[in-house]
């Protein structure tokens, strides 16, 4: 049996930091994937603000999952060299956190293009050399980069993500968020065949076929097919599975790029009960597999 260990986006649940962690460990959750803090992206805080996460993760006993990054959240014509700036703070950050793994994009194609660029030659090999310098900087400090699938970006597809993972000869691993592509109307089925040498971790969200966010296991996302096979392939395994249910609107949703066409047909009194029943859906497909 492989060892499902949960974590969380928990500013999901409030934009207070304290909030967050006293949320989670009301919920039984012992890590986080760390995004935003008191109302702010993480990459923001500065040492002395860092150090306060530090202490508050430490008194409530969470670690951090991985740094959920805005890194490839640009356009490939946008200003890399302080992207780059970016990225080598958000690891000064890590190193300060003791947290090797960052959560990372494939970024966005040209704000004046004419088309849809993803399929481009030109866009493909512009974010094959970000995404390799990008590589180069974390291979030099141990860190690790996770790409997540996600709306609009070059890796959007299964198909897109595995050419970016096979091109990088497994040094770029994967955030397998099977309910984003279920909300982006593309067919995740061959996802988990295609990619399940790379997955690093797991997002969890759940959609309908028409992108509507629904609870985990009430969608097309099939996340409690895609734990089987993990299950089976890895049975003696860590597996984080990072709970993001976008189950309700939330502060820093509308930074979150691209992600301004959320729709739900599920109501919940407050975001503490549409976390709580995601993840207690999806204890019950882990207690399943047993």
């Amino acid at each position: 049996m492989a060892n499902f260990i949960f974590s969380a986006f928990a500013d999901e649940i409030d934009p207070s930091f304290d909030v967050q962690l006293e949320s989670l460990n009301k919920l039984g959750i012992g890590m986080i994937e760390l995004r935003g803090v008191d109302g702010r992206n993480f990459s923001a805080l500065s040492d002395d603000e860092i150090e306060m996460v530090k202490r508050k993760l430490s008194e409530k006993s969470i670690t951090i999952s991985a740094l959920g990054s805005p890194i490839g959240k640009i356009n490939v014509d946008g200003d890399f060299m302080e992207h780059k700036k970016l990225f080598s703070r958000i690891m000064d950050i890590g190193d300060k956190l003791e947290c090797k793994r960052v959560r990372m994009f494939s970024f966005y194609p040209s704000d004046n293009a004419l088309s849809d660029q993803r399929n481009d030659i030109e866009f493909e090999d512009k974010v094959f050399g970000m995404i390799s310098e990008l590589l180069e900087m974390a291979a030099s400090r141990g860190f690790v980069l996770c790409h997540e699938n996600e709306k609009d970006i070059f890796g959007d597809s299964p198909e897109r993500v595995e050419k970016l993972v096979k091109h990088f000869g497994g040094a770029l691993k994967v955030v397998l968020d099977p309910g984003n592509f279920a909300f982006c109307g593309i067919d995740g089925t061959p996802a988990y065949g295609l990619l399940k040498d790379y997955i690093e971790y797991m997002h969890i969200k759940d959609a309908d076929s028409d992108g509507t966010i629904v609870p985990p296991g009430k969608g097309v996302a099939l996340i409690k097919e895609t734990l089987l096979k993990l299950n089976a392939d890895y049975p003696n395994r860590d597996i984080i599975l990072t709970m993001e249910p976008h189950l309700m609107m939330f502060t820093g949703l509308s930074s979150l790029s691209k992600l301004d066409d959320i729709k739900h047909k599920y109501s919940f009194d407050n975001p503490f009960e549409a976390f709580k029943t995601a993840t207690d859906a999806v204890r019950a497909m882990v207690a399943s597999l047993e």
